[in-house]
């Protein structure tokens, strides 16, 4: 059984066809990706047909929660419908996949600076846009179905849809490898690593969407006051108890993360270079006493050396920029992409050779030779002329929706992260503890901090082993370590 159930709604707006669905349940707004022929590859029609409404959803008093959803017993989303933006490139139309951007980063904006909980249920593949369209949500449902990726590199791209905001605040530089080599994650996998907050079997998604639809919303007086960042969480931390209650109460027995640790410390210092050449040569160095930097290296070597430095350098600055400032540095990278000669272009020839031409092999003998990409053409890409601005609506290309902006995310509903872990154990949680806890008293504070989330002691092992450090204190106490 798939996540169809929303389908057949209370009400609903648009024929059976539309490539997007639009219904009430109870409390619940519910947004349906309905091109199912196209595994719902997000186009501008789509984009189109969900802003509006989104940003309807956001300020109905009587709407509790929003969720997205698919009508596919495959996919969330397969990614942006990028074919027509190559193909326009080719006929000297750089303003086509310009504006194309355009809208899709709005709409990814807008989802992260939303008041309310918006929940992705990432029931299936859920590739590029699709990964867009959900992991800045405070809730993003992954089950056994779901297979999650950012391909981009494959088509001469970049890792993109605000991606280069979350993908660096992933631990270990995991979000730079899954982002570089394009490596597909399993549902549990991208669960533990953070790009999925919860993790339910896909059986229970009808349940899960009945009882969000039923949740009560909590008295506000006035709606338009509810901000993300303001403090109130209590419609989050309802439907973060729901989808709780449905989630997974134990791992697989045979399960684990699909890096080792010592494989996550490798990546770690590996994706810590300056620059991609740097981490190439880092992966070099270690290739013959490492098969997983050998691996790496041959998965990386196999793309384009532009799409790397960009994605890079990209997730780099996205470290250190507000999530606006990093929407809006993507609209100018991928509109400048557009503007390149055909001949020139990687994204084109990637597109048209892997999704028009649909050619298979998995080696592309024509990318751009690695030896134009200097620091200047990275820079160049990422700067915005007054070319770059004619191509796209009036400045700022990216709009303050809600009038929220941040460095990290507001809320983690997932697995704790490395911060969190060293903010505990350094009593800068807020607790002003001036003693080190033992490690029984990290995983006894995470485990009640979470409700025992699914995974928990595995995800504080996983850390504590990286990053824990008992030597110092009679193996007694822990210290954080980077």
């Amino acid at each position: 059984m798939s996540s169809q159930i929303s389908a057949n709604p209370t009400s609903s707006s648009g024929s059976d066809d539309a490539v997007v669905l639009h219904s009430k349940r109870g409390h619940a707004r519910i947004i349906t990706l309905n091109r199912v022929k196209k595994l719902n590859s997000l186009n501008t029609e789509m984009v189109n047909l969900i802003t509006p409404d989104l940003l309807k959803y956001a300020k109905e008093p009587e709407n509790n929660v929003i969720i997205l959803t698919t009508n596919s017993p495959k996919a969330l989303c397969a990614g942006g419908d990028v074919a027509e933006c190559a193909n326009q490139i080719v006929k000297g139309n750089p303003g086509y996949g310009a504006d194309f951007f355009d809208k899709e980063y709005n709409l990814d904006y807008i989802i992260s600076t939303l008041p309310k909980p918006y929940i992705s249920l990432m029931d299936g593949i859920t590739f590029g846009g699709g990964v867009g369209l959900s992991v800045h949500a405070p809730f993003r449902v992954a089950t056994e179905k779901t297979k999650l990726a950012m391909p981009e590199m494959d088509i001469g791209f970049f890792p993109d849809v605000g991606t280069t905001f979350f993908l660096p605040r992933l631990d270990n530089k995991f979000g730079y490898y899954t982002a570089l080599t394009g490596t597909i994650l399993s549902g549990l996998d991208a669960y533990f690593s953070g790009f999925a907050t919860h993790y339910i079997k896909s059986e229970k998604i009808p349940q899960v969407i009945i009882r969000l639809a039923n949740l009560q919303p909590p008295e506000i007086d006035d709606v338009s006051k509810v901000s993300l960042v303001s403090g109130n969480t209590q419609y989050f931390k309802q439907v973060n108890d729901i989808l709780n209650e449905f989630s997974e109460k134990k791992l697989p027995a045979d399960y684990r993360f699909s890096l080792t640790e010592d494989e996550l410390e490798l990546n770690n210092k590996a994706f810590s270079q300056k620059n991609i050449n740097d981490v190439l040569d880092f992966f070099k160095q270690h290739s013959d006493s490492s098969p997983f930097a050998k691996k790496t290296l041959e998965k990386l070597l196999q793309k384009p050396r532009t799409s790397l430095a960009i994605g890079f350098e990209l997730m780099n600055r996205g470290l250190e920029n507000s999530i606006k400032e990093q929407f809006t540095l993507e609209m100018v990278a991928a509109t400048n992409i557009q503007k390149l000669p055909p001949k020139e272009n990687d994204f084109a020839k990637g597109v048209i050779h892997k999704l028009v031409d649909k050619i298979k092999d998995p080696f592309f003998p024509e990318w751009n030779d690695p030896s134009i990409v200097t620091a200047k053409y990275v820079s160049d890409i990422l700067t915005r002329t007054d070319e770059t601005s004619k191509l796209l609506p009036k400045p700022p290309y990216i709009k303050e929706w809600f009038g929220v902006d941040y460095k990290d995310y507001p809320l983690n509903f997932g697995l704790p992260r490395n911060k969190e872990v060293a903010a505990y154990i350094a009593g800068n949680d807020g607790s002003n503890r001036t003693y080190l806890p033992t490690p029984s008293e990290v995983f006894k504070h995470f485990k009640s901090a979470t409700g025992n989330k699914l995974g928990v002691d595995l995800k504080i092992k996983q850390i504590l082993d990286l990053h824990g450090e008992t030597a110092k204190y009679d193996n007694k106490y822990v210290s954080w370590k980077e």
